[in-house]
């Protein structure tokens, strides 16, 4: 099939059944599951009805249903991913984009779970090298295809909320390794609390993975500042860096630089 007329397909298919899974998409159009997440993938960046979600893509009328999404199925996606993935979302590709231009060939990395990290692993260059250990399936799912990053998923229970996986045998797991760089994230920053999340298992898991990393990268979009979760992931390091988008304040920039490295997407 042409590839404009297969796009064309897939937007009125997706526009009649409203949701769908990727492999109703590959049954429908003849197409391989990898070919049908990629197609879903041009056509949330091209449209602004088009949504992929965890397993599937459904149609939005406008932004604020899809933020609502008080009709998906969470077989598809949880209500608390996708409502993150919203928030401030061009902050968080420029964050990501910069956060994946540090890469280099031969790199061992760690991915923390978020809509932000979701987005780096969406922005990391097909021709890189590198070995990935991974703690959400959403992130595994897109690093599925590419064939230079050797994947490793941290197993553990799989949290369908967050698309993370915890346990207490994962955190073992994560104690038993060592990367170059580790790129984590958090749903609070500030000054009196540091990094903080919501979930106190997840903030197990991420006080972990940074005992993991030679280097910790924090992808946290300007949103982020301010607010205080009710777990502590970590009080600021002079050692890590910080990579946030330029909505950020100058005075809040400031402060973050007697803090620790502070890079501005």
């Amino acid at each position: 099939m042409i590839i404009s007329k297969r796009i064309e397909t897939l937007m009125n298919f997706i526009e009649e059944k409203k949701m769908v899974s990727i492999q109703e998409i590959a049954d429908k159009l003849k197409i391989s599951v990898v070919t049908a997440r990629r197609d879903v993938e041009y056509l949330e960046e091209t449209t602004s009805n088009i949504k992929k979600v965890r397993g599937g893509a459904i149609w939005a009328e406008n932004e604020k249903d899809s933020e609502e999404n008080g009709n998906i199925s969470k077989d598809y996606l949880n209500n608390r991913f996708l409502k993150q993935s919203v928030i401030n979302q061009e902050g968080k590709k420029s964050i990501a984009l910069k956060a994946a231009s540090l890469l280099r060939n031969g790199d061992s990395i760690l991915l923390d779970a978020g809509s932000t990290l979701y987005e780096f692993a969406k922005s990391i260059s097909t021709n890189l090298t590198i070995t990935a250990f991974i703690t959400a399936m959403n992130i595994a799912e897109v690093l599925e295809d590419r064939e230079n990053v050797t994947k490793i998923v941290l197993g553990g229970v799989f949290r369908s909320k967050t698309t993370t996986m915890v346990s207490s045998m994962m955190e073992q797991l994560i104690s038993s390794i060592h990367v170059n760089k580790l790129y984590i994230a958090a749903t609070g920053l500030s000054y009196t609390h540091g990094f903080t999340c919501n979930d106190i298992l997840e903030a197990d898991v991420k006080k972990k993975l940074l005992k993991s990393a030679h280097e910790v990268y924090w992808l946290v979009d300007s949103s982020k500042i301010g607010k205080i979760s009710s777990f502590q992931i970590s009080p600021f390091d002079s050692s890590h860096t910080i990579i946030i988008d330029d909505k950020i304040r100058p005075d809040d920039q400031r402060e973050l630089e007697k803090l620790m490295n502070v890079i501005i997407a």
